[in-house]
């Protein structure tokens, strides 16, 4: 996923504000751990939380996927940035805080995935560090068979994205069909995006199976809740 839209990504998702979720997530760390200095950034994408965490805290990033993790490096000069899967994620340090921020857990896909992933994360926690996940969708609030288009214009870059929500076992499907116009000229490609479904119980036994004390926050950053844990 994403590695045929991994350079237009920061245009695709414009209409996501990343100060304002980062100057609420820096309020919610100083609330329960004061003196946390160190931040991971898992599924950090093209590192745009890290550019404004960066001001407050000593971050590393981590992604799957290479494309996006040059743009991080080219927006965060000297930030350390990792490639791997969340799944068996293995780091030297650990950390104060550690982030998986705009759906990203999402993309593991499976239950079984979703209590490893979890797992490693608040292994590469310190001692009273604090584990801050945005969920996906929740199974009964999937929308099956809506039509999404979304629209980039900037004047030298019109893109056009559309997809259909589809289910598949317990995965939400977007077979997303893109046009990007550009003065170099005008290209059409389709992705398979594929998330998995997992409900507010499931995310909350994760956290609990790997020994964390888990909040719920149904609004979160963004709209779509956040779970914290507590180690």
């Amino acid at each position: 996923m994403f590695n045929k839209s991994a350079k237009y990504y920061d245009a695709l998702y414009h209409f996501k504000n990343y100060d304002e979720a980062s100057e609420k997530l820096h309020t919610l760390i100083k609330q329960d751990n004061p003196g946390a200095k160190s931040l991971l950034d898992v599924g950090c994408g093209t590192g745009k939380h890290l550019e404004y965490m960066s001001k407050n805290y000593m971050v590393e990033g981590f992604d799957i996927n290479p494309d996006l993790l040059e743009i991080a490096r080219s927006r965060c000069p000297g930030v350390p940035f990792h490639q791997g899967d969340m799944v068996n994620m293995e780091l030297n340090n650990k950390f104060d805080v550690i982030t998986c921020l705009f759906s990203s857990i999402a993309y593991v896909k499976t239950l079984e995935n979703l209590y490893k992933s979890v797992a490693r994360m608040a292994f590469h926690l310190n001692s009273r560090g604090l584990l801050f996940i945005e969920p996906w969708i929740y199974p009964e609030k999937y929308w099956v068979g809506k039509v999404t288009a979304n629209f980039v214009d900037q004047q030298d870059m019109k893109i056009s994205w559309m997809y259909i929500s589809e289910i598949e076992d317990k995965l939400t499907v977007f077979n997303i069909h893109y046009m990007v116009g550009t003065p170099e000229g005008i290209e059409c490609f389709t992705e398979r995006h594929e998330m998995g479904l997992f409900t507010h119980e499931e995310y909350s036994d994760a956290f609990n199976k790997a020994g964390l004390d888990v909040k719920y926050d149904p609004k979160g950053l963004f709209g779509r809740g956040m779970y914290t844990g507590k180690k």
